[in-house]
């Protein structure tokens, strides 16, 4: 196959290196490459850098940056840009892209993968100065960070993306927008599968913040964006609208030690936050927080419906624990032997906070909650403040959704019971439930009378059809 189509148009600058496959090694130097791409036919683009940072002292960096584009055939139009910069702590890399594709009526379709990383660590010496059988030679990890953004889409016949990442001395920024180009009110949006997945860790003195987020799309996405910084504070923002299935779950964690002897503070505490929802198709619109410092924060709103022949499975959770014990006997040497004498009179007390919710099986829920846990001045207390709202219809009858058929196909729900035929009973179930159907996004599969609404004049002339067939079948 020709990847390099007549009628392509590639301008590519490069301070250092310019390679076909664009591959490299970048060390303790400045490099930039800014590529622009316009053609029609198939492309393959690709990059992968790499630099490595020292202070000399034991600190020391990492960043990596690759992508992949390729499509196999319609129109294709790229900016990219991308700076790396080596030697002292304060480097990193900086990277844009702007992308549009369609395939028009080519039958072609685009794949792409974008992998960000950064890292960083930092030495300390705990033991240099003491005076009992301490290693003045000895050191241990003070800091360090990992932090990673990526993203991959599949089979996605158009679209319009821009993305930018920028990692400097262990932190990292990355930002995704991704939709359908000239997106509109009407535009179905983009058909493909799309996958993005963010991971995090920072670690201090007493203290790791870790993060864990995917999220996996499949249908029309109209649109899909996520931020997420990482450094001394974790923090992603995510929103998208879409139609088809989903499945999407982050975890934050937190562990927390302190062991004070001046103030008295002697505690481990672990703060969990996890949220996951999985749809079997219908309609999405989401959004999510979740933020991980002094403390966890987390905000959701998720907006589902469906048809009735799809639905929901969501669930959140919050748990805080805390074990504390009293403070060292101050009184006892400093140094015996290198161990510590305990108080007598040390205990460990036990604190669990926990809350969740949970909707699974229906076609229909909006969910909005708030978390934060952590965060309070208290030494001795626990804090978490968990506040959700679930709405979904009023009655609703899981079993009854899952077995109404259309056996004829024309739009409506006709056999309730699901045993394949119109008959008294289906009728009975229908008034027990016209509530809830009626008020759910079902009603306009009861509409038997076509007046645009759900009401009890159905029943009426599902009751009128129902004695039409069976004066027939007498006959």
């Amino acid at each position: 196959m020709n990847l390099l189509p007549s009628g392509l148009r590639i301008l590519v600058i490069a301070g250092l290196l310019i390679l076909s496959s664009m591959g490299c090694l970048i060390t303790a130097a400045d490099y930039s490459v800014s590529t622009l791409i316009n053609t029609t036919g198939p492309v393959r683009d690709s990059f992968s850098g790499v630099f490595l940072q020292s202070d000399g002292n034991g600190t020391g960096a990492k960043g990596v940056y690759s992508d992949l584009v390729m499509t196999n055939d319609g129109t294709f139009v790229m900016t990219k840009h991308v700076s790396m910069t080596g030697g002292d702590m304060s480097g990193g890399f900086d990277t844009q892209k702007i992308l549009e594709y369609s395939s028009g009526q080519t039958g072609g379709h685009l794949l792409a993968d974008e992998y960000v990383l950064t890292s960083t660590a930092g030495p300390s010496n705990d033991t240099a100065g003491m005076i009992c059988f301490g290693d003045p030679y000895a050191v241990n990890p003070a800091f360090s960070r990992e932090h990673s953004a990526s993203f991959s889409i599949v089979n996605a016949q158009s679209l319009a993306l821009a993305s930018a990442s920028r990692s400097s001395n262990g932190t990292l920024e990355y930002d995704l927008n991704i939709g359908s180009p000239g997106s509109n009110t009407t535009d179905p949006g983009l058909a493909g599968t799309i996958i993005t997945a963010f991971k995090g860790k920072t670690i201090t003195p007493g203290s790791e913040v870790t993060l864990y987020d995917r999220t996996l799309i499949s249908g029309l996405i109209k649109t899909l964006s996520r931020w997420y910084k990482g450094g001394e504070t974790l923090e992603l923002t995510a929103a998208s609208s879409e139609s088809g299935p989903i499945h999407d779950k982050t975890i934050m964690e937190q562990r927390i030690s302190k062991n004070d002897t001046v103030s008295g503070e002697n505690f481990h505490e672990t703060r969990v936050y996890t949220q996951d929802i999985i749809t079997s198709g219908g309609r999405t619109d989401e959004t999510r927080q979740v933020t991980g410092s002094e403390s966890i924060t987390a905000e959701r709103l998720v907006d589902f419906t469906s048809d009735g022949d799809r639905s929901i499975q969501a669930s959140e959770h919050a748990v805080a624990t805390r074990i504390s014990s009293e403070k060292d006997d101050t009184d006892s040497p400093a140094c015996v032997l290198g161990g510590k004498v305990q108080s007598a009179e040390e205990k460990s007390p036990y604190k669990e906070a926990s809350a969740e919710t949970g909707v699974a099986g229906v076609s229909s829920a909006k969910i909005t909650s708030s978390t934060n846990i952590g965060g309070n001045q208290n030494a001795d207390g626990l804090n978490l403040e968990y506040r959700a709202n679930i709405m979904i219809p009023a009655g609703f009858n899981e079993s009854l959704i899952q077995g109404m058929k259309d056996n004829d196909d024309d739009g409506r729900f006709e056999d309730f019971n699901g045993n394949g035929r119109l008959d008294m009973h289906d009728l009975v179930l229908l008034f027990q439930n016209f509530r809830w159907i009626g008020e759910s996004n079902l009603s306009s599969r009861i509409d038997f009378n076509n007046n645009g609404r759900a009401d009890f004049a159905d029943i009426v002339t599902l009751f009128n059809y129902l004695n039409k067939t069976a004066s027939k079948d007498s006959i």
